[in-house]
């Protein structure tokens, strides 16, 4: 129901976002918000402010998970002054991100952007993170971790939690985390036919994860800015939160295996490492040549057909769009591949000096072993959806 300056929901929101939007709006940023009444208005005011100067169509959009201090209300009372400003009083809900899913789904307009509510974020950063946008790009984010970005204030006991964080997510999902600096960041913009479609169903409170796992970003822009001290309120980050991270990391993990690409990186590999094999029995065992040299060659055999039949079958709907690219794409594979080929020879090598196993013995399991996972790393890395 709605009081006129506040919409009251209940429960769960939608997790799609229609590709509809409203002209006259060019962006809808979203404010999540829980016991922040100390430091929304200010950050409102500022917000409204940078927007109305730039000219544009705009509307900011506060989800207050029904915060005990009233923020939700503090908001309201600024709606005659800001009458872009619409207020959502969440009910039975609670989380950051799907706080924002549940803005994204109620705002108007062409962009859509997200922004944290405790006055942290500086809000003059949105004017640079727009200017990406309007150049084409389908994602702006702002990031801590650029050159002239920085954490203010951070105990090193948060910095390392932070980094932690993000070094666990590049091991977890390299083709989504390792495509930006700052991967938790609160504060960024995405065009609307971006998450258009896409089942957003995120844990926790880092919803860009999300965007940038499950949607299509062909072009991702960052703009430095600095963390800000707070000036009221408490921080809401705790033990929970990285928990919640974690199983957002491992849900994100596993989404992606649920789709065909899984069987054809699988089918790509099996038979790559079948012509690896292959080149290395003829060349070693039936044409007398020397261990390491057959290996080399059998590896890099096993290489190029696995870009060639990437680029055929596994990822035909990402042509590459330059020889530039193809280039990028095969200097990509070699760097994963190579540096484990590498390693391959040496565990094949010590295999059959150290311990006396047979070469072609060596060779089986050092490739078995050793390769299929680069294999697909390989392939993760270097035919990603997107570019950063």
């Amino acid at each position: 129901m709605t009081d006129g300056r506040v919409v009251e929901v209940t429960g769960d929101q939608p997790r799609l976002i229609s590709d509809e939007y409203d002209p006259t709006v060019e962006v809808s940023i979203v404010i999540p918000t829980y016991d922040e009444a100390d430091n929304i208005a200010d950050l409102l005011r500022k917000l409204s402010d940078a927007l109305t100067t730039s000219g544009m169509g705009f509307e900011l959009i506060v989800v207050d998970d029904d915060s005990p201090d009233s923020t939700w209300l503090v908001a309201a009372d600024l709606t005659d002054e800001i009458p872009e400003l619409v207020v959502l009083r969440r009910k039975e809900a609670s989380g950051l991100a799907t706080a924002v899913i549940g803005g994204w789904s109620y705002a108007r307009g062409h962009l859509l952007g997200a922004i944290d509510g405790d006055g942290q974020h500086p809000p003059e950063v949105i004017m640079e993170l727009l200017a990406s946008m309007r150049e084409g790009a389908d994602v702006a984010v702002a990031s801590r971790h650029l050159d002239k970005g920085a954490m203010a204030g951070w105990s090193a006991a948060r910095r390392l939690l932070s980094r932690g964080a993000q070094t666990l997510g590049q091991l977890l999902l390299p083709g989504t985390v390792g495509r930006v600096t700052d991967p938790m960041s609160g504060y960024f913009l995405v065009r609307r036919d971006v998450v258009a479609a896409n089942e957003l169903d995120p844990v926790g409170y880092k919803i860009l994860l999300e965007v940038l796992a499950r949607c299509d970003v062909h072009w991702l822009v960052e703009s430095p800015y600095v963390f800000l001290q707070r000036t009221a309120g408490r921080s809401k980050v705790a033990l929970g939160h990285y928990i919640g991270y974690l199983r957002h990391l491992l849900r994100l993990r596993v989404y992606p295996l649920r789709s065909r690409a899984l069987l054809r990186y699988l089918t790509v590999t099996a038979f790559a490492l079948t012509v690896d094999a292959s080149v290395f029995v003829a060349l070693f065992d039936l044409s007398g040549w020397n261990l390491t040299r057959s290996a080399a060659i059998a590896g890099e055999a096993g290489i190029l057909f696995t870009v060639l039949l990437h680029d055929l079958w596994t990822f035909a709907g990402r042509p590459a769009r330059t020889s530039l690219d193809r280039i990028r794409r095969l200097i990509g594979v070699h760097i994963a591949l190579g540096v484990l080929l590498v390693g391959r020879l040496a565990v094949t090598n010590a295999l059959v000096n150290w311990f006396s196993v047979g070469p072609l013995t060596a060779f089986l399991v050092a490739l078995v072993v050793v390769m299929p996972g680069g294999h697909l790393l390989g392939s993760r890395l270097s035919w990603r959806s997107g570019r950063s």
